[in-house]
């Protein structure tokens, strides 16, 4: 039997809204995408590839939303589907809201500083982080450029290590390898520090040599293999990974699923 595979970063959204969301982000990104953004969808891709587990998040733009967005991700809470807490820096900074949702269940985070308007090291997410601190739960950050988004860069690698020179005991995830393009900045600012990189979305747009010079100066104990579905294909991605000819079997189970398994305790 295949060691455990956990996708660490997945989209799903409501039926209504994936309709919409998907042709949007794809005619904005120029990218197609594999999957149509349910819940049901992803399962399906899941089984095509092989894959155990996929970390699904959606976004609050709004600390309107933040409630009722959570509680549609917890619904779709299920066997192979863990969900990640919505959050939003204009939240009140109570202790109680990080308590509250991990009661409910929620294994961590997830923060898009480009579509949630802050910059990463806004002194305004302190409260936030200073409680998930606290809790020991791990964020999720979007970290480097969105394709179809305008800049600025919300969440810079020199920021995303200013946050963690802050917070040294936050658990913190630097989604696409610390951000599409901003591949010389990770190396300079983030590579070596104790922060989890994320693979998805990048990870067959890198420069191979690129990925093997992460592989080798970045612990491999903080890496976790992600797919960005439904904006990439999960199995090509899988695929693509496990066939990687420069880390060990041990080094490709760990990034493909025992380091996220430790970190969620799933």
């Amino acid at each position: 039997m295949r060691a455990m595979i956990v996708d660490s970063h997945t989209h799903v959204f409501p039926e209504k809204t994936a309709k919409k969301v998907l042709p949007d982000v794809s005619r904005r990104a120029n990218i197609p995408c594999y999957s149509d953004g349910t819940t049901r969808g992803l399962l399906a891709s899941m089984a095509k590839a092989g894959i155990h587990v996929s970390v699904i998040s959606r976004i609050a733009t709004r600390a309107e939303q933040v409630d009722a967005v959570n509680q549609w991700l917890m619904q779709q809470a299920q066997k192979g589907i863990v969900p990640l807490a919505a959050a939003c820096p204009d939240l009140p900074p109570a202790p109680s809201f990080v308590m509250k949702v991990k009661t409910a269940g929620f294994k961590g985070f997830k923060l898009h500083p480009d579509y949630q308007n802050f910059y990463v090291d806004d002194r305004r997410a302190y409260p936030f982080y200073e409680a998930v601190q606290a809790e020991k739960m791990p964020v999720l950050f979007h970290a480097g450029l969105d394709r179809g988004l305008p800049p600025p860069v919300h969440a810079t690698p020199e920021r995303l290590l200013k946050v963690h020179q802050d917070f040294p005991e936050l658990i913190m995830v630097a989604a696409h390898m610390g951000g599409e393009g901003n591949y010389e900045q990770t190396e300079e600012y983030l590579l070596g520090q104790d922060i989890y990189l994320d693979t998805s979305f990048v990870l067959r747009e890198m420069p191979l040599r690129t990925l093997k010079r992460f592989f080798r100066r970045h612990p491999i104990e903080r890496f976790l293999f992600g797919s960005d579905s439904p904006f990439k294909d999960q199995a090509e991605e899988l695929n693509f990974f496990l066939d990687l000819p420069f880390l060990t079997q041990e080094e490709k189970e760990k990034i493909a699923g025992r380091n996220a398994a430790a970190l969620m305790a799933l």
